[in-house]
């Protein structure tokens, strides 16, 4: 039996498109490529929050089964940068360049300290857990999905619907293993406690929201396959980002949360993004 070597575990399963840059304005290519550096720079964050993760489901004695889901999500992540560095590179931008200072990278320190010093108790684990399982997983990789999802329905360069294929193959699993994971962090918690992580659900779906450029007043429910260049290279207008994303909550996110005992507190919470 041939064991793959930790190489063939994170490259693209499929070979990138070829990719003609003289068909696209310099300007458009420009933006494509800010687009694509945003998103790189949030898939080396993911790197991060889901070794993060990982680390303390380990420490809590979290079964194999999981462990090995967790594994996967890092891998799957580090991949997801080498597709994005394979689309900057096309689109001709500096695949040498490093996340900033101050760039959404260091959202992860609000995870909270993972030292093995004394004053990071297993109840302390346990909360910082729940929250980045449920609502950075459960919740923002299931919008991240819909992004993904209506890009590539969007796109018509190969090159871009490849990436989106590849990064949405793995997404779409995300959600799951944070919502599955965060249920056994949060197995012995009561409904009250349970109920503690809906504003940091809350707080991720605004967030999210934000980054995509809502809130958009009566934003679609779906968008619309586009027919400029621009919707050629994956770029959504926040109108579609925010209408995939508002789309994907009673239909992905909640569901999720329904199982978890994490709901919203009243009937009108599911507009929480207007």
């Amino acid at each position: 039996m041939r064991y793959k070597t930790p190489t063939e575990n994170w490259v693209p399963r499929e070979q990138a498109p070829a990719f003609d840059r003289n068909r696209y304005p310099t300007a458009l290519l420009a933006r494509a490529a800010a687009s694509w550096l945003g998103l790189c720079q949030d898939e080396r964050e993911s790197v991060i929050a889901a070794t993060t993760v990982t680390t303390d489901l380990a420490r809590l004695g979290a079964p194999p089964a999981i462990l090995g889901m967790a594994a996967r999500v890092i891998e799957d992540e580090v991949r997801h940068v080498e597709v994005c560095l394979r689309v900057l590179g096309a689109l001709g931008a500096n695949t040498a360049a490093t996340p900033a200072e101050g760039t959404r990278i260091t959202r992860d320190t609000d995870l909270g300290d993972t030292s093995d010093g004394d004053g990071d108790s297993r109840c302390a684990i346990e909360v910082r857990l729940a929250r980045a399982l449920i609502a950075r997983f459960a919740v923002g990789q299931s919008l991240s999905a819909a992004c993904f999802a209506t890009a590539r329905a969007t796109a018509r360069e190969p090159l871009i619907a490849w990436a989106y294929t590849e990064l949405l193959r793995d997404e779409a699993r995300h959600g799951a293993f944070g919502a599955r994971a965060g249920e056994w962090v949060i197995r012995h918690w009561s409904p009250a406690q349970r109920q503690t992580l809906w504003s940091e659900c809350l707080r991720e779906m605004q967030t999210f929201e934000q980054r995509i450029g809502g809130p958009v007043i009566d934003a679609p429910p779906l968008a619309a396959r586009g027919k400029t260049a621009a919707a050629a290279l994956g770029l959504l207008t926040p109108a579609a980002s925010c209408g995939a994303v508002i789309s994907s909550i009673p239909r992905w996110v909640l569901p999720h949360l329904a199982r978890l005992g994490v709901v919203p507190p009243s009937p009108e919470a599911p507009a929480m993004l207007q």
